[in-house]
């Protein structure tokens, strides 16, 4: 009871010095937890393209406190590198979600989008858009499609079909979008989608050329 008051000032003291203490190391503290969350979710690893807080890149490293990605950009379409390496810290993956682009493992499915206007040949550059991809995915089809049967297995997924498919979307009036679904190896998505869109924009060029000879020919008959 003589020392009550004394001893309640010292607890005091401590409270203090433990919540400055906290305060102090709050982000330590947060990446710690971060780097808990991913490796209890596993939400990625070495190697891994992820997309968080608008970073997009390929997982080089990481520790206890952060995350190394090489960048790849500019913008969520492109899968080039910049050059640049990426440092982010773990707390982020407290407040911000995890985009894995390859959780697929050796292969992914990729979505090309080709804008084109109402008054394009959209039927003819769908059919022209199919062709090409089942070409250019032909040598992989199968085993990517045996690798989505494996992990529909092992996670439970109902796999979807790895076979190349064009759907239309409407974004705005006189607009019409081609969405291109193909399989990709994960890391070969940009070698893939240039090669389907270069060849695809030559013979849709000249597609639309010899349409357009036509109608002339037909208009002066």
């Amino acid at each position: 009871f003589i020392w009550f008051h004394e001893l309640s000032t010292f607890a005091v003291s401590l409270v203090a010095l433990a919540v400055a203490l906290v305060l102090a190391t709050k982000e330590l503290i947060l990446c710690l937890s971060g780097t808990a969350l991913r490796a209890g979710t596993n939400a990625y690893t070495l190697g891994d393209r992820i997309e968080i807080a608008g970073t997009r890149g390929n997982v080089v490293d990481q520790n206890l406190l952060a995350t190394t990605v090489l960048e790849i950009g500019p913008g969520h379409t492109s899968s080039q590198y910049t050059g640049r390496a990426v440092i982010f810290p773990n707390s982020l993956l407290l407040s911000h979600p995890v985009v894995n682009e390859t959780y697929m493992k050796e292969f992914t499915v990729h979505i090309m989008n080709i804008p084109l206007t109402i008054r394009d040949d959209w039927h003819g550059a769908e059919r022209l858009l199919l062709d090409i991809a089942k070409e250019e995915c032909a040598p992989f089809v199968d085993e990517a499609q045996h690798h989505i049967k494996q992990l529909e297995g092992k996670a439970w997924l109902d796999a979807p079909s790895v076979q190349p498919r064009v759907s239309i979307q409407l974004p705005e009036p006189g607009r019409i979008n081609l969405l291109l679904r193909v399989p990709s190896p994960s890391h070969r998505t940009s070698r893939i989608e240039q090669a389907i869109l270069r060849r695809f924009l030559q013979a849709f060029q000249g597609f639309d050329r010899t349409q357009v000879l036509e109608v002339v020919k037909t208009d002066r008959r």
